[in-house]
């Protein structure tokens, strides 16, 4: 077994399923709560993201180089769908419009500051480039898309999105895959599939190239190697329970649980202590 201990337990009745995370440069720990439309910060506490309203669902989480917080919010209001960013400390605005009822998920920035979103439902990457405020489809490909809506894994095409060596990468879930897509000057490039049978819903990289996958319907994480090997770094004997996305730490992995598959609805974010190169999410050149 893995060194993991518990970093933080969440309500479960309460809507506190923990679905991405960041860490800040001054280490502070961030993570959106699914249903309770929240965002959790180390010592911080909770902030709600958009308007109180049912149905809004804080889902994925960006920052940028000033280490400003973005999530994204799906909503069937369309005043609501779309990434708000923090103003300030307790105070969100939306950043980027999307349509009612998109079925946002993953975000992540470019290094020019382009954001992009996964939309899970619809299999298509939405982009948000700098100096816009609206969302725009950027890719539609059969290779984004769900396979079926009978069931949560299924029904989740397009997933997490990560910049990384140039490249745009993507987790598709229904299909057990991982794309990287070439980026043209800002236009889709080639799209290449680089891993399969994998389930994964988020993921992350480390300066050393190596991947990290959290593998909800497997109660799974494991560390894909620059050259493919594939290595199981923890399950649930180590407390995951539905792992929905991942941080590289200086000391390991920090790991959200979102809880909500299965039947032990235990949410919550779970350290890995590994040996893992230093983060490498891009930190995008951001306007004020």
């Amino acid at each position: 077994m893995t060194n993991s201990k518990i970093f933080k337990t969440f309500d479960f009745g309460a809507g506190e399923l923990p679905e991405n995370i960041v860490v800040l440069a001054d280490g502070t720990v961030c993570a959106t709560l699914l249903v309770a439309g929240t965002v959790w910060l180390s010592g911080g506490g909770q902030e709600r993201v958009a308007p109180a309203q049912t149905g809004a669902l804080a889902v994925g989480l960006a920052a940028d180089s000033a280490d400003r917080l973005y999530a994204a919010v799906r909503s069937e209001d369309g005043d609501v769908t779309g990434i708000w960013r923090r103003a300030e400390p307790g105070r969100w605005a939306r950043f980027a419009a999307a349509e009612a009822g998109a079925g946002l998920n993953g975000i992540t920035f470019a290094e020019d500051g382009t954001l992009f979103a996964a939309d899970s439902e619809r299999g298509e990457i939405l982009c948000c480039p700098p100096g816009q405020d609206t969302l725009r489809r950027w890719l539609a490909d059969e290779r984004l898309t769900p396979t079926s809506p009978d069931d949560p894994v299924s029904a989740t095409g397009v997933n997490g999105l990560k910049v990384w060596d140039g490249d745009l990468w993507a987790t598709n879930t229904a299909r057990g895959t991982i794309l990287r897509i070439g980026l043209d000057e800002g236009r889709p490039g080639e799209i290449t599939q680089v891993h399969d049978g994998l389930p994964a819903d988020d993921f992350a990289f480390d300066s050393a190239g190596a991947l990290y996958a959290a593998v909800h319907p497997r109660d799974t994480v494991l560390r894909i190697a620059p050259d493919g090997v594939r290595t199981v770094l923890a399950t649930a004997a180590d407390g995951l329970d539905g792992p929905s996305a991942l941080a590289v730490a200086g000391d390991g992995l920090l790991v959200t649980c979102l809880g909500m598959l299965g039947s032990r609805h235990q949410p919550s974010i779970v350290h890995l202590a590994l040996d893992v190169a230093a983060p490498a999410l891009p930190r995008p050149r951001m306007p004020a």
